[in-house]
């Protein structure tokens, strides 16, 4: 079972609790509105699925990167509204236009980051633009992986955090998955 004695230990990226059999995991905010997994130890059958998926108990070999490149959106309206040079509308609308779904962060109705998906191209405006706060992931890796399954392509936003907790959520590459990790603050 997952415990967190020092939230140094924890990035939120909430695989755990997408990946619990038993689905006794929660995230409980801090009084920081950072959220951290939360078991519930009557259900728990210590199956240690959780910390195999935990990306901070199981890290990733150290890579260094194979090519790097740099690009603007040449759309000024698109560019100026966007936090990173737009290039993350360019990636969905290319993901978008091959039947591919895209996830990224986005305000709800009460002002709260979470990740979401859209299929239409209509709807990228809600996820451009830095949040500079802990989205909250929900079960988008769950369903990322029934898209990849399907085998639509997928574009996935999140900050490096999400991303290795997607990555061993899944447990194995797939080629019609798109991952970009932005920085957080």
């Amino acid at each position: 079972m997952i415990k967190i004695l020092d939230k140094y230990n924890c990035c939120g990226c909430a695989a755990c609790v997408q990946l619990c059999p038993k689905q006794c995991i929660s995230f409980d905010e801090d009084m920081h509105g950072f959220r951290y997994p939360l078991v519930n130890e009557e259900n728990c059958i210590e199956c240690g699925i959780c910390e195999k998926v935990c990306p901070v108990i199981n890290q990733f070999e150290p890579r260094r990167p194979l090519e790097v490149y740099a690009a603007v959106n040449s759309n000024d309206e698109i560019r100026l509204a966007s936090s990173s040079g737009g290039i993350f509308t360019m990636l969905a609308e290319y993901v978008l236009s091959v039947g591919g779904v895209v996830f990224g962060a986005r305000f709800d109705e009460n002002w709260e980051v979470m990740h979401d998906y859209t299929e239409t191209p209509e709807a990228l405006v809600a996820y451009r633009g830095s949040k500079y706060v802990q989205s909250r992931v929900g079960n988008t890796y769950v369903q990322a992986k029934k898209f990849l399954n399907e085998g639509r392509k997928v574009l996935y936003t999140g900050t490096s955090c999400q991303i290795a907790g997607l990555k061993k959520f899944l447990h194995r590459e797939y080629d019609n998955l798109i991952s970009v990790g932005v920085v957080c603050h």
